[in-house]
């Protein structure tokens, strides 16, 4: 289970409709959104991505014939309604539901899990469901520390960065302990002697939203007299627009406007590591 994102230009307006779920969509998302999208040529790197890693998770499994491999996205197609109508007709009795998302959150929760339920409710279907709710930190460190090694330099000062999220729906205390979970893991595989950990992408909207942000501790990396950071955007799993725009483009000016480089590492993508890590997991809930 995916985000998902539009395929052309032309279609972020019914992508943002679908976001703010028949509201009025404020203008600022929609100009802040197209500005992203033109960044890119109109297509995000993130379809292209989970698709090769569906495919891939899908060869890798096909020894289990009991196992199909079904992508739902939420915001974009296929939709999840449109998988569910797919399971229906494999007449599955259990599904393994996996939102890419590497930390566990209510809002992952209540964005995946409750409208999966709700369209097999609809159909009258009635499968053991398994959510995998994050990934755990040694799994995750696994996979970020030979990344963070390949581009680490000596004198860098290492950022781990994951997406911010609103409190107003809950303190998210579990996401918070996963985030610094994972970063800590990954230092230690890693060899790293100092590292430091921030959010980005604070919403527009609402007061609380988990802190600190990457912009809080780039001054505390500043005062430490490192010259160079290297973004570790450990609370994504695949290349996309918010760490395009939100972290390489502005984040990324605002280190070298206070005289230092910034650099960042790849993402698992559909790498074989996180490949064989998300097999592991499934078939974890299948065996």
């Amino acid at each position: 289970m995916a985000y998902g994102s539009p395929t052309r230009m032309e279609d972020v307006p019914e992508y943002l409709q679908g976001i703010y779920e028949g509201k009025p969509v404020p203008e600022y998302a929609t100009k802040e959104n197209t500005e992203k999208y033109a960044m890119v040529g109109g297509v995000s790197p993130s379809n292209a991505i989970v698709d090769s890693l569906v495919s891939k998770i899908s060869a890798r499994l096909s020894r289990h014939s009991e196992v199909d491999v079904i992508l739902g996205n939420k915001h974009w197609r296929p939709w999840l309604d449109q998988s569910i109508s797919a399971i229906s007709i494999s007449n599955a009795d259990t599904i393994v539901a996996f939102p890419l998302f590497p930390f566990p959150s209510g809002g992952v929760r209540g964005s995946y899990l409750d409208p999966l339920e709700k369209a097999l409710s609809r159909r009258n279907l009635q499968p053991e469901i398994r959510f995998i709710n994050g990934i755990p930190s040694d799994i995750l460190a696994g996979i970020w520390a030979p990344l963070v090694k390949s581009h680490y330099h000596a004198g860098d000062a290492v950022l781990f960065d994951a997406h911010s999220l609103p409190l107003f729906r809950g303190d998210e205390n579990e996401y918070n302990s996963a985030f610094m979970a994972a970063a800590r893991a990954t230092a230690e595989e890693a060899g790293l002697q100092e590292y430091f950990a921030g959010y980005q992408s604070r919403g527009k909207y609402g007061n609380r939203w988990l802190e600190p942000s990457i912009y809080q501790i780039l001054e505390k990396i500043k005062a430490k007299g490192y010259r160079s950071l290297l973004a570790v955007p450990i609370g994504f799993l695949y290349e996309h627009l918010e760490i395009l725009y939100d972290l390489d483009l502005e984040f990324g000016e605002k280190v070298k406007e206070t005289g230092m480089d910034y650099h960042r590492t790849g993402l698992p993508d559909d790498g074989d590591s996180f490949v064989d890590s998300v097999c592991r997991l499934v078939m974890n809930e299948v065996s």
